[in-house]
């Protein structure tokens, strides 16, 4: 059930994470097309990242729920702000669970490992950004879990 639960939970973030990227895209074209104002706008927006933040902070709250959200975000972008003055890993909507979930349906056969080609599509679905391309095990085409949990 939880494996299924996770499973569903990954498919809805990978299609959600693509359909906002494509509304991005749409974003910033019409935003291309518009006056110069509009475009810094657009442009402060992406170069400091502000509707992924948006949209992760959208994300945590769908899939949270959280009785008090405005406390539940206020709590979010505290971590955000500590994980950065601290160089820790920031506030994540995925734990060791769903990515362990993803690894599994990147493994179906349960061999333990992915090819490169798989760990990058999925890292990059996922929407990580800095991460190793050619992680340990990727000179033999194979990425086990622990790698990937790693990287992601």
């Amino acid at each position: 059930m939880v494996a299924i639960d996770n499973a569903r939970y990954s498919i809805f973030l990978s299609s959600h994470f693509q359909l906002i990227k494509i509304k991005t895209e749409k974003m910033v074209s019409k935003i291309e097309e518009q006056n110069p104002r509009e475009l810094e706008a657009g442009t402060y927006l992406e170069k400091h990242r502000v509707l992924d933040l948006l949209d992760n902070m959208t994300s945590m709250l769908i899939f949270g729920r959280p009785d008090d959200p405005k406390t539940f975000l206020i709590q979010q972008l505290e971590k955000l702000k500590i994980a950065k003055q601290s160089g820790m890993y920031y506030p994540c909507l995925f734990d060791d669970s769903n990515l362990t979930s993803i690894f599994g349906m990147l493994d179906p056969t349960k061999r333990g490992f992915i090819t490169r080609e798989q760990f990058v599509e999925a890292l990059s679905t996922l929407g990580v950004k800095n991460f190793d391309e050619y992680p340990p095990g990727s000179e033999v085409n194979k990425i086990t879990l622990d790698t990937f949990l790693r990287e992601s």
